[in-house]
C-alpha cells in the first residue's frame, strides 16, 4: 500500500513523447529543421520506452531522467546555448529525480544538471555551437519562449497534481486498512467479553443445579463456547498469516533464504517484515509480549505501520523511536485503564543498501556469518512500547558484506531453553552457514530445535537466515 512510481512513471512517459511530439511541430513550424531531425531521431528512445517497458525495473526510471536531460541540452547547444527558452524544460528531468528516487539520488542529478547548464553558459559566451542562435528579439522567438514556457508549466502542474493524487490514493487505503485492523480487534474484544460473561454464568449454574439433564446442557454449551473461541483464533490466525510476506515475497528480496516460523499456539506474537523503499531493503523481525490475541493484533498493526511509511528515517535507530512513539501515542488515548497497556515489542532490525548494512535491535537478536566467523549482532535490553519504559539510546552498527555472507534474524524462542536463554550452540550451529545452500541452513535449524526445544517449546519460535546476493 505505496505510492506506486511505477504506474506514474508509466503515464508520464506518455505525457513527455505527447510534449515531443508537439516540439517536433513547433520546430518545423519555426523552420528549424536540424533541431526538429535531432529531437525526432532522441524521440525513438522514449517510444521504445512507452511501447516496451520493462516491468518495475530501477534502470528504466534512470533512462528516462538522462534522456531528457539530454534532449535539452543537445537543443539549447543547437539554439545557442542557455539563451535558449527549451532551457526550461531541465525543470521536469530535475523534479523527476527526486520524485522516482530518494533525495541523494535526485540531489545527484540536480547537481548533473547544474553542469550541463554552466556548459551551456560556457557555450554562449564563446559562441561554441556551430549553428545559429535564435533570435529572441524577433516576434519569433518570443512566440517560441511562450510556446516552450506553456509546455514547461504544463508539465509541471499534470505532475503535481497527479503525483499529490496518486498519494491521497495511497494514504486513504493505508487508513482504510489500518481502520479495519482496529475494527476487528474491537470485534474480537467483545467476543472475548461475552465469551467471560457467558462462563460466569454458567459457574452460577453449576452451584445451583445439579441434575443429570443441567449438567448435559452445561456440557453442550461449554463445546459450543469453545468451538466460537476455536473459530475466533483461527480466523486471527488466517488475518496474521495475509499480513507476514509469504516465501515467493522473499524470493524477491533475497537469493537464499530460509524462515521456520512456529507459533506456541495456533496464533503467534512473532512478526517478520521485508520491504524495499527506493533503494534502501527494510528487514525486521520481532516479537510482541502479552496475551495472545492482542499481541497478536499488535503485530498486524506494526506491520501496517511499516506499510504506511513513504521513506525510511535515515537510521534505523530512528525508525525504532519513531514506532514506539506511534505505538505509545496511538493506544493510550484509547484505553480507559492505562494499566492494560503494558506490551513490549522486541525488535531485530537491518537496513540493506547494496553490499552494505546498517543493524539496529530492541531487546532482538541477530547473527551476522563471515567467512567462517560468526558475530553475534549487539543488542539492547530495553524493548519499546511499554510507557513505563525509558528508552535507551539505540545504536547503529555498519557492516560491510560480502556475497556468501549470512545474516540470521531471530525471536528469543529460539534460545529460551529451560526458563533461561543460551546461544552457545546456535552460534556454533550457525557457523556451518557460510558457503551453504538454503537447504543445510534449514535442515540444521530444524534439528536444532529437535534436540534443544523438542516438546517444551516455551516461546513462539522465528528464524530468518537469508544472503542478499
Amino acid at each position: 500500500m505505496k505510492f506506486d512510481v511505477y504506474n506514474f512513471f508509466k503515464i508520464k512517459s506518455r505525457v513527455f513523447l505527447v510534449l515531443m511530439i508537439i516540439f517536433i511541430g513547433v520546430h518545423l513550424f519555426f523552420d528549424l529543421k536540424s533541431e526538429a531531425i535531432v529531437l525526432t531521431s532522441l524521440s525513438l528512445i522514449q517510444v521504445a520506452i512507452v511501447l516496451f517497458p520493462p516491468k518495475r525495473r530501477k534502470w528504466i526510471l534512470h533512462v528516462q531522467v538522462l534522456l531528457l536531460s539530454t534532449i535539452v541540452t543537445v537543443l539549447c547547444f543547437m539554439e545557442g546555448g542557455i539563451i535558449s527558452p527549451v532551457v526550461f524544460f531541465f525543470i521536469p528531468p530535475m523534479s523527476m529525480g527526486f520524485l522516482f528516487f530518494n533525495i541523494k539520488t535526485g540531489t545527484i542529478y540536480s547537481f548533473m544538471i547544474l553542469c550541463l547548464a554552466i556548459g551551456l553558459t560556457v557555450s554562449s559566451i564563446y559562441n561554441l555551437s556551430p549553428f545559429t542562435p535564435l533570435d529572441m528579439e524577433s516576434s519569433q522567438g518570443y512566440l517560441f519562449f511562450t510556446l516552450v514556457f506553456i509546455g514547461v508549466s504544463l508539465d509541471v502542474a499534470w505532475t503535481l497534481l497527479e503525483y499529490e493524487r496518486a498519494r491521497n490514493k495511497a494514504d486513504q487505503e493505508i487508513q482504510a486498512y489500518n481502520d479495519e485492523i482496529l475494527q476487528q480487534e474491537e470485534e474480537l474484544r467483545q467476543q472475548q467479553e461475552e465469551l467471560i460473561s457467558t462462563r460466569e454464568h454458567e459457574l452460577v449454574l453449576e452451584r445451583t443445579k445439579t441434575t443429570a439433564l443441567e449438567e448435559e446442557q452445561r456440557r453442550v454449551k461449554a463445546e459450543n463456547d469453545l468451538f466460537v473461541i476455536q473459530e475466533a483464533l483461527k480466523y486471527t490466525s488466517e488475518i496474521q498469516q495475509i499480513t507476514l510476506p509469504g516465501n515467493e515475497t522473499l524470493k524477491d528480496f533475497f537469493n537464499e533464504h530460509t524462515l521456520i516460523y512456529k507459533p506456541k499456539e495456533s496464533i503467534s506474537g512473532d512478526f517478520y517484515y521485508v520491504n524495499d523503499y527506493n533503494k534502501t531493503t527494510l528487514v525486521v523481525v520481532g516479537d510482541c509480549k502479552g496475551h495472545a490475541i492482542s499481541a497478536t493484533l499488535l503485530t498486524m498493526v506494526i506491520s501496517g505501520y511499516f506499510d504506511s511509511l513513504q521513506e525510511l528515517p535515515f537510521y534505523p535507530s530512528l525508525l525504532i523511536y519513531n514506532l514506539h512513539d506511534y505505538l505509545i501515542n496511538k493506544f493510550n488515548h484509547k484505553i480507559d485503564d492505562k494499566e492494560q497497556f503494558k506490551h513490549e515489542v522486541n525488535l531485530s532490525i537491518a537496513y540493506f543498501q547494496g553490499s552494505n548494512m546498517i543493524y539496529t535491535s530492541a531487546n532482538g537478536r541477530g547473527i551476522l556469518v563471515q567467512d567462517d566467523h560468526v558475530n553475534e549482532l549487539p543488542y539492547t535490553n530495553t524493548p519499546i512500547g511499554d510507557r513505563f519504559n525509558l528508552i535507551k539510546n539505540f545504536k547503529d552498527v555498519e557492516y560491510a558484506l560480502s556475497p556468501d555472507d549470512v545474516i540470521v534474524m531471530f525471536t528469543d524462542g529460539l534460545t529460551k531453553i529451560s526458563g533461561s536463554e543460551k546461544t552457545e550452540d546456535l552460534l556454533k550451529m550457525t557457523q556451518n552457514f557460510y558457503g551453504k545452500y538454503e537447504k543445510d541452513w534449514t535442515e540444521n535449524i530444524e534439528e536444532y530445535i529437535s534436540e534443544k526445544i523438542a516438546d517444551d517449546q516455551e516461546d513462539d519460535i522465528t528464524v530468518l537466515a537469508f544472503n542478499l546476493n
